[in-house]
């Protein structure tokens, strides 16, 4: 922001809450739950966190694109993954919350605060809900991660030519 930029894509990794959101699955964020530290620095009402519509709109078209199964919605985000208790885990998938990171919340608060263009995607990494099963460091969790890149990389073209 300090440099001039005035849109961020995040691309990172999330455990998914969720039964139809196995791993590999994207998630584009579209509110959060904020548990972590940074949010409350920047804003009072930590209910109003968004992302740019806009931006939302061209990464769900272009991971639509790639044929990759994306889910908009809740994403709870916290700096204490010990924290991530099996009973937080229970309530928030039980209201539908898509998934746990720990950056979303603060960059879209500091998106919020700042007036730039903030959205992120994830990829599920690890599910939740029932018993904990990673991929980490899996051929699953890899594939995933680069077709994720590709589709940021493609939302990228995307939004300069917008602005051309």
């Amino acid at each position: 922001i300090a440099c001039g930029a005035q849109t961020f894509i995040g691309l990172g990794w999330a455990g998914s809450l969720q039964s139809s959101a196995p791993i590999g699955t994207f998630l584009i964020p579209t509110s959060c739950i904020s548990e972590e530290g940074t949010s409350n620095h920047y804003v009072n009402n930590i209910s109003s966190i968004h992302p740019d519509e806009t931006l939302v709109e061209i990464l769900k078209k272009t991971a639509q694109s790639f044929g990759v199964q994306t889910l908009l919605g809740t994403l709870w985000t916290t700096d204490a993954p010990y924290r991530e208790l099996r009973s937080k885990i229970e309530t928030y998938g039980e209201q539908g919350v898509l998934g746990v990171d720990m950056e979303t919340s603060a960059m879209y608060t500091l998106g919020n605060y700042r007036k730039v263009r903030v959205a992120n995607l994830l990829v599920v990494s690890d599910e939740l809900r029932d018993q904990w099963r990673p991929a980490f460091g899996t051929k699953e969790l890899l594939e995933a991660t680069e077709k994720a890149q590709e589709v940021v990389a493609q939302a990228i073209t995307m939004i300069v030519n917008e602005n051309d």
